[in-house]
């Protein structure tokens, strides 16, 4: 009886030793597997990052024939939201793919620059527009003064009496006066 104990325990330290070197195994192979995912992920980051930055870089270029506003807003939110990427993969994924991601916004970041006073075209066309409208509004104003002195002009000689004749009937003694508007008026206008 003593032996079958002892041969109990020694098949179980053997069984133990077994599964031991079984779960050992499992384990480098779990692990081997999970670095080959970890660097496959890592890869596949680093390059969508790549392209990512080629393409903010391409956009880049366009900013500079002429859409800089528009880009520039674009790389001022884009690149705060790389940063935090990075940090997110830096302690979850991969230090490769945080790296490339740094590298990514530090090529994407605006340097702050003093805004110069420069005008837009759209600010000159805003200005242009109000030159006319100021213009037109003087135009205006002045057709109008035109017309109430016209019309003033017009009740005036209506009330005076448009047709000047002399007493003696043969025209001597009427006067008339041609004005800058082209009406005649009455004498001593």
């Amino acid at each position: 009886m003593f032996d079958a104990k002892v041969n109990d325990k020694t098949i179980t330290a053997e069984l133990v030793a077994e599964r031991a070197k079984e779960a050992s195994a499992t384990a480098a192979t779990a692990a081997q597997n999970a670095a080959a995912a970890a660097q496959a992920a890592a890869q596949t980051a680093a390059a969508a990052a790549q392209t990512a930055a080629q393409e903010v870089s391409n956009a880049a270029q366009v900013a500079a024939a002429g859409a800089s506003k528009g880009i520039y807003n674009a790389r001022s939110w884009t690149a705060p939201r790389l940063e935090t990427a990075a940090d997110y993969t830096t302690s979850t994924l991969a230090p490769k793919v945080s790296e490339a991601l740094r590298t990514a916004a530090r090529q994407i970041r605006v340097e702050e620059t003093p805004q110069k006073r420069s005008s837009s075209p759209l600010t000159r066309s805003f200005l242009a527009a109000a030159v006319l409208a100021a213009g037109g509004a003087v135009a205006v104003i002045i057709r109008q003064r035109y017309r109430t002195a016209m019309a003033a002009d017009t009740e005036e000689e209506a009330a005076a009496g448009t047709t000047a004749a002399s007493p003696a009937g043969d025209g001597s003694g009427s006067s008339t006066d041609a004005g800058v508007n082209g009406r005649v008026s009455a004498p001593g206008r």
